[in-house]
């Protein structure tokens, strides 16, 4: 249990900063982040936002210092198609958790295809370097355990920002716990192929925020409010159903 939390926290580790799911992920382009600059209204309860900034604060410093520079090396180093095959990858290995997530909302034609979606990736894509379920008509969706205790009806609670792991709240960080029990790389028996799993897949998330964050950096004056904002409204639209698996900018990268 304890090997299981202590990658938890790697993985979390290196998406840092950017602090402002993920099992969510994704680019976002200058237009999709003013578009979501827009409706970032949704007032959100956060009773701890004194603690919540100092966490905040402590994780731009973990991302402008380490975790960036590597993501960008790691840009730097690596040929797209193989940026792109590792992606593709831990995108696979999440599946598990999109599936139950359907499942658990009472959506089983979705959750058939979602496990359909990994089977096929998993075998025909080796293990999920090659998208080959998408040109089957399968396509990719982006569930998680906090969306159904939300289709369930139960609230947010109070906003959180948790260390190195980003914006949460108290729902979505019971979720993440779920997510993380349901994703096939924390059962690797070897404990250093685990950890280089994880560090991978912390790289290669942050790795696709770049874009995204660069534009927060530029945009945002209250960062922690905007990203607070946004991450509240984003949840609510996939709760919803709004979103329809659009990419989101660097405020969501947490679950």
């Amino acid at each position: 249990m304890k090997k299981h939390i202590a990658a938890l926290t790697l993985t979390g580790g290196l998406l840092a900063a950017v602090a402002g799911h993920a099992q969510a992920a994704g680019n976002g382009s200058d237009d999709e982040f003013a578009e979501w600059e827009q409706d970032t209204s949704a007032e959100v309860y956060d009773p701890l936002e004194k603690i919540n900034r100092g966490v905040f604060w402590f994780n731009e410093q973990a991302d402008r210092f380490v975790i960036k520079p590597v993501a960008k090396g790691y840009d730097w180093l690596l040929p797209r198609p193989v940026k792109r095959g590792v992606s593709n990858v831990f995108d696979n290995l999440f599946m598990p958790v999109v599936a139950v997530s359907d499942l658990l909302q009472g959506k089983l034609q979705h959750s058939a295809k979602d496990v359909g979606r990994f089977a096929v990736n998993t075998t025909v894509g080796v293990v999920g370097i090659f998208d080959v379920a998408t040109g089957w008509g399968l396509e990719e969706r982006r569930e998680d355990i906090g969306q159904a205790f939300g289709a369930w009806g139960i609230g947010p609670g109070p906003y959180l920002v948790l260390p190195l792991l980003g914006p949460s709240n108290l729902r979505d960080g019971v979720g993440l716990v779920g997510n993380y029990f349901l994703q096939p790389q924390h059962y690797i028996e070897d404990d250093e192929t685990r950890w280089g799993v994880s560090i991978l897949n912390g790289i290669d998330t942050r790795y696709r925020l770049l874009d995204a964050s660069r534009v927060l950096e530029e945009a945002a004056l209250d960062r922690y409010a905007f990203v607070r904002s946004s991450y509240a409204q984003h949840r609510k639209n996939l709760i919803e159903d709004k979103d329809a698996g659009k990419p989101v900018p660097a405020a969501s990268f947490g679950q």
